[in-house]
């Protein structure tokens, strides 16, 4: 069954279609990508080291950069101290995840985009006083246009307070009416948890399960970490986690009009629907603009569509120039990456040969990766025997962090025992400038603490959540029974945030 237009969206927006697609490929990266020289591919190596020569001098939260031309791997850079052996919290790129998985059961016949939201859910008691919620399509929640109060408040309030409810999708389903369905838009991340729950009611089966057959598989997509609800529906927003060259075949699949090894995977129409422009962003610049689950813009001139998230994640695909960029972070000035990239494009055929220019760029690739010398360590004040062990309570904050506990057993290394959003972590903690890396974060994911004295009742903590995304940086003064952190998370959860801790009630009198 094809897509089922919806003729109010056609009415109010001129759609926008980005059409230039590549030419057909000689390969397809299913086992492996193959790569290249950048000047093979019309690229010039010698921009590309600068990128990453200022990336690791700024000490920008840059994770990786991969640059795909002609289906070509021509920068494969990773940034201590993430890994390429680890997976990675994509964010918000999930929701282009969820819209190609909704465009596959439309292909499938097992929905149509006009079909109603509580259609899906007969058996939910949805409030709905004017009967406006009733007309909200599944087209609505993927143009981000459902008309729900959610989405038009900074920092994504309306996502927090989910996470904090024990059933996602009764919270979505009874956020209240604030515009007409289709005619505005708001970045709704639950909105994306409908459309989860829409795919678990007509397939079956969590949107991760249908995922893994019908996308992951055939694109030789083997290791995917996706966060479930309490209830088993996939967050359908967010927190999937992908290695970023296996990210970088989702936007060949898109680049490729769906095709993949012969086979139509997601049809060329849902594809061209998907990065047609159904809703204005303002504020965005040139070209902005949401499809379906696809983000539109411009750089440098050049027509993109891709997948954005939180903290920096972004799959970009630049069709008339056959490339794909794959960034991932923990939050960055996003102009230090994707317009450099670009104007590292000389031509659209192969460059002289620059041996010198591509030895500078694998010499400033493998400085990334490197691991810092330790720092000399500090003695430990009287404080730190003090406080050992003792579980510091935050109130409910932006930054999703609950408690924290740290202990002093060593000079060079403390542990860190963490609740985020209810559950528990450890950590070592390198007191000597170095990350301890391991499975310490959600999930078991690749994540470091380092902390530092900086009194005598003064510790600084550099907690990194690197494949998840989170940085925190906690700022803690220490004064009898009460902790008073500033904490600040690089990818925007909270910024120069005064929270009071106080002792547990558990270690009053330690």
């Amino acid at each position: 069954m094809l897509y089922t237009p919806v003729p109010r969206l056609s009415a109010l927006l001129a759609l926008t279609c980005l059409t230039l697609m590549a030419a057909p490929p000689d390969y397809y990266p299913t086992k492996a990508w193959r790569e290249s020289t950048p000047e093979e591919q019309g690229l010039d190596s010698s921009v590309l080291a600068g990128m990453v020569s200022s990336i690791t001098a700024k000490k920008l939260n840059v994770h990786s950069v991969t640059v795909i031309r002609h289906g070509r791997i021509v920068l494969d850079s990773y940034f201590y101290p993430y890994k390429p052996t680890a997976t990675h919290d994509v964010a918000s790129i999930t929701k282009s995840i969820t819209a190609a998985l909704t465009g596959i059961a439309v292909d499938q016949g097992l929905l149509t985009t006009s079909q109603t939201m509580l259609s899906f859910f007969p058996n939910e008691n949805v409030v709905d006083p004017d009967g406006q919620k009733a007309k909200i399509t599944v087209a609505d929640l993927l143009s981000m246009q459902p008309g729900m109060d959610c989405g038009f408040l900074p920092g994504e309030q309306e996502l927090e307070q989910m996470r904090r409810s024990n059933n996602f999708l009764k919270y979505a389903l009874s956020m209240p009416m604030k515009y007409a369905p289709g005619t505005k838009f708001g970045y709704c991340s639950p909105g994306y948890h409908v459309l989860s729950s829409i795919l678990t009611s007509v397939t079956h089966q969590p949107e991760a399960d249908f995922a893994r057959k019908n996308l992951f598989e055939p694109l030789g997509i083997h290791d995917v970490a996706w966060t479930p609800d309490e209830q088993g529906r996939t967050h359908g927003w967010g927190d999937s986690h992908f290695y970023p060259r296996d990210f970088g075949k989702i936007g060949y699949l898109y680049l490729h009009d769906g095709v993949w090894e012969g086979k139509q995977i997601v049809s060329k129409d849902w594809i061209q629907r998907s990065i047609s422009k159904r809703a204005e962003t303002p504020g965005r610049g040139e070209g902005a603009g949401y499809g379906l689950g696809w983000w539109l813009a411009k750089v440098n001139g050049l027509n993109e569509f891709g997948g954005n998230g939180r903290g920096g994640q972004k799959v970009a695909v630049w069709a008339e120039k056959d490339m794909i960029v794959i960034v991932t972070g923990g939050g960055y000035p996003a102009g230090e990456v994707g317009p450099v990239i670009a104007r590292a494009i000389k031509a659209d055929a192969p460059l002289p040969p620059n041996p010198a220019a591509v030895r500078e760029l694998e010499a400033r690739v493998a400085e990334a990766a490197k691991e810092p010398a330790p720092t000399p360590v500090v003695e430990l004040p009287a404080l730190a025997k003090a406080i050992s062990g003792v579980t510091w309570k935050f109130p409910r904050n932006p930054s999703r962090l609950d408690s924290l506990q740290l202990v002093f057993s060593g000079k060079s290394e403390a542990r860190l025992q963490v609740k985020y959003l209810g559950r528990e972590l450890s950590f070592p903690v390198g007191l000597d400038g170095v990350y301890r890396l391991g499975p310490w974060g959600p999930l078991q994911l690749l994540a470091g603490a380092t902390g530092r004295w900086t009194s005598d009742t003064d510790f600084v903590l550099d907690l990194n959540f690197i494949s998840n995304i989170n940085r925190y940086s906690l700022a803690m003064h220490f004064d009898g029974d009460r902790m008073e952190a500033t904490v600040n998370e690089s990818s925007g959860l909270i910024r120069n945030g005064k929270l009071s801790a106080i002792r547990s009630a558990a270690n009053k009198g330690n």
